[in-house]
């Protein structure tokens, strides 16, 4: 019985369709972004070289201990890395031939990746091979797979700097209604100003905006006025969407699969914005507590690039605004937008 080869590799693929050729014809790649060798039996305190030599294991349970070191980056662009002991073409080295001819880049190791199935995955294992010495018995395998979530590299320095989206907001003047029961006497709806609310909205990250699982949404809602109003201006609503790009490349063809997960969502607020009163150019903090209590899901996979695959995120805020007096809030919705590109980390 020859020397077992635990291997420890990491592999994406594409399965897509070529354009303008063959519906049939399928573009793949497989890189080995990770490839490690060990030899448990015979080991290195037999003495001499095993070479050529067999070994009868009595009947029973055998234990070889073993232990890798994962690397900080992928080694598919290196050759020496992806030297092993193999059966097939890869025995022969023509499978490293195979691996040359992609494109690759040296960057962190990808987190596992699934949820594209026959499309795209990052895999991996521990792989056992038993050599059986006679050309007519198979060699023995097993492997076992196992998750893998890369260390984060250093943060930069904490700074008071942000990013932000800004978006203008403008209500028209005149009357408006407001739901109303049935019945013989219907309150007239009030009537308001002809100088309705006009300002601006900031939704603001950290500068660099970095999002991490499990914990809150560093982000903050700023309104700045900028005409005069005797109005009141009201948060009516509220949406945070996570949305996941996922970008992958096979040879000539290459797609993105977006993904999203709601945060939160909440209607029928009344949360006031400042005072009518304020002076132009006042700018008020929306109050945080609506979303610091809401924690991105450890469920979401963290950022990366590697050769053939790039998942990024954006985020998506969704603000109502509406404006009234006393009781009644009479809601002009002016549905903002903000996307925000940020790494996202386990």
């Amino acid at each position: 019985m020859r020397p077992s080869n635990p291997q420890l590799r990491g592999q994406d693929a594409l399965y897509g369709r070529r354009a303008g050729r063959d519906k049939q014809t399928v573009a793949m790649e497989n890189h080995k972004i990770l490839y490690k060798v060990q030899q448990v039996f015979p080991g290195a305190d037999s003495g001499g070289t095993t070479l050529g030599l067999s070994y009868t294991l009595r009947a029973g349970s055998h234990s070889y201990p073993f232990r890798f070191k994962i690397p900080f980056n992928n080694g598919c662009a290196d050759p020496h890395a992806q030297q092993g002991p193999g059966t097939g073409f890869a025995g022969l080295g023509l499978g490293n031939l195979q691996q040359m001819a992609y494109r690759h880049v040296k960057r962190t190791l990808p987190p596992s990746l699934t949820g594209f199935p026959g499309e795209a995955e990052v895999r991996y294992y521990v792989k056992v091979t038993v050599q059986r010495p006679s050309i007519f018995k198979e060699n023995r395998r097993s492997a076992v797979g196992f998750k893998f979530l890369p260390i984060e590299p250093p943060r930069p320095p904490v700074s008071t700097n942000e990013v932000y989206a800004r978006r203008p907001f403008v209500f028209q003047a005149g009357m408006a209604g407001f739901p109303r029961k049935g019945g013989l006497f219907k309150k007239k709806p009030p009537e308001l100003s002809d100088t309705p609310p006009k300002g601006e909205i900031d939704a603001r990250l950290p500068s660099p905006a970095i999002l991490t699982c499990n914990e809150k949404v560093p982000l903050r809602l700023i309104v700045r006025k900028t005409a005069e109003s005797p109005e009141d201006v009201y948060l009516m609503s509220l949406q945070l969407v996570l949305i996941g790009s996922t970008e992958v490349r096979a040879q000539d063809v290459s797609r993105t699969e977006q993904s999203t997960w709601v945060l939160m969502t909440v209607d029928g607020l009344r949360i006031k914005i400042g005072d009518a009163g304020d002076k132009v150019k006042t700018e008020s903090v929306v109050d945080e507590t609506l979303w610091s209590g809401v924690p991105l899901p450890n469920t979401v996979a963290p950022s990366f690039e590697t050769c053939n695959l790039k998942r990024s995120y954006e985020l998506e805020v969704r603000v109502g605004l509406g404006f009234g007096k006393g009781e009644v809030q009479v809601c002009f919705p002016s549905r903002l937008s903000f996307l925000f590109p940020f790494p996202l980390i386990p």
